[in-house]
């Protein structure tokens, strides 16, 4: 059995990013569970489309601002976030574009985007915390613009569901 993870402090300023982490791992578990339930394909890439439009575009394009604002171009950290944010939009255009047997697609952005959101709340998160200076987590606080109401996921019908 592996022993229960500890739950991570985060800087106030990276919390709602974190919130976030939380609604893009559920995004990544319905797209599991409903392959393996076998729901229509097409449902499932409808619903990674409103996903997309909805919720993941707009938390790329905060990350992506923090990381040009406060990193250097060259920093290892950051340059693996917009690495990884190319390739998962990647996959979601390709899942956009394809009709026949888009299953691999799809377990390849469920697998790829769990890994991610790991890699950022274990490492990147951390490493940001320890490199920003007071001032720029009030910057960061200004560039992701706290929304008062969580964002809903209220995607129909509910193929993740028997």
């Amino acid at each position: 059995m592996e022993p229960k993870q500890k739950p991570l402090k985060r800087h106030p300023e990276l919390v709602p990013l974190s919130r976030e982490h939380h609604f893009g791992l559920l995004f990544g578990w319905k797209i599991k569970q409903g392959l393996a339930l076998e729901a229509d394909s097409q449902i499932i890439r409808e619903y990674v489309q409103y996903f997309w439009n909805n919720h993941l575009a707009a938390h790329f394009e905060k990350e992506e601002n923090i990381i040009r604002e406060l990193l250097p171009a060259a920093d290892a950290q950051g340059n693996r976030v917009l690495v990884e944010h190319d390739f998962i939009r990647s996959l979601i255009n390709c899942l956009a574009l394809e009709r026949d047997k888009p299953e691999y697609l799809l377990q390849t952005l469920h697998q790829f985007l769990n890994e991610h959101i790991r890699f950022e709340e274990r490492e990147f998160f951390p490493y940001l915390e320890s490199v920003a200076t007071p001032s720029q987590f009030a910057l960061i606080g200004k560039l992701i613009q706290q929304e008062e109401e969580p964002a809903e996921d209220d995607f129909q019908p509910a193929f993740w569901q028997r």
